[in-house]
């Protein structure tokens, strides 16, 4: 049984920082305690967990972890390694705030970001053919497959840009924009939001090409151990009273609106997409 049900605590843990700001789950944990009046504890790892998962043993079955927070490749990953079984989807996924997000549904975007100095040559995607790109990793949903996948309806591959490189995280993606470095990138929204509007507010000079979405919405997970009791009790915490004055207010800071339903019917097509290793848009490695 995890501890969470025996010492009156939970712990959670991301694996969306840096491209996320570790603020924002330091208030979803602070919302828990409150709330639920728990002890919550956050931890984080900059590192990709499908690969850190493939030589450690499972968190969540050493009862090490109780609620995750993964990107959606992350997550499909996870299911298919058979050593990483303790864990479940819980029914609840945040929704951000997104120009396209008008009917505030689920899911996230895929925004392709350019410094300004380029919008003279520049007005849509396919003039970026030769161009210098940025991305995270081969396995970024946001900024690679669905990159790949916009490059294949156009008729056109990787050798598209003139030169690629990769990151490690979001943040890096726009760092390397904003200096110039590369032409342009395609990163997480959220990621992109808050750079903008927490981590560097003299970002103006960076604009935003298109977006691609919505891409499938953060996957919340928890132990498979966690009493069921207390896992109803934080769904129905983070469905129903995020939105009250105090809370809304600090969660409307990092663009998160509410928490919504999910399921895992929202990642059945990535079901299908395989781990991409060495191949993908790669041509450099930073």
């Amino acid at each position: 049984m995890s501890l969470a049900n025996t010492e009156k605590s939970l712990r959670l843990a991301t694996y969306l920082v840096p491209s996320h700001p570790v603020d924002l789950y330091e208030c979803i944990a602070h919302f828990l305690e409150d709330e639920l009046n728990f002890k919550a504890t956050l931890v984080y790892e900059s590192r990709d967990p499908t690969e850190l998962f493939e030589t450690r043993p499972d968190p969540f079955w050493l009862n090490e972890i109780d609620i995750g927070f993964f990107t959606p490749m992350q997550y499909v990953y996870m299911k298919k390694l058979r050593v990483i079984k303790n864990f479940e989807l819980l029914s609840v996924t945040p929704v951000f705030t997104h120009v396209k997000n008008s009917n505030e549904n689920s899911g996230y975007y895929a925004d392709i970001i350019m410094h300004k100095d380029v919008q003279k040559t520049v007005k849509s995607f396919l003039d970026l053919r030769g161009n210098s790109w940025a991305f995270t990793n081969n396995n970024s949903l946001s900024s690679s497959i669905s990159i790949q996948k916009l490059l294949r309806t156009h008729g056109e591959n990787s050798s598209f840009f003139g030169n690629t490189i990769r990151t490690g995280n979001h943040l890096m993606s726009v760092v390397k924009v904003q200096n110039k470095q590369v032409t342009a990138a395609a990163v997480d929204s959220t990621a992109f939001y808050n750079y903008k509007n927490i981590l560097h507010n003299d970002s103006n000079d960076i604009c935003i090409l298109d977006s691609i979405g919505p891409l499938p919405p953060y996957p919340i997970v928890c132990n498979k151990n966690l009493n069921s009791e207390l896992k109803s009790k934080i769904i129905d915490a983070l469905l129903h009273h995020t939105s009250k004055r105090t809370w809304g207010n600090r969660f409307k800071k990092f663009g998160l609106i509410k928490f919504t339903e999910n399921s895992d019917y929202a990642y059945a097509e990535m079901e299908y997409i395989e781990p991409q290793d060495n191949q993908g848009l790669c041509s450099i490695y930073y």
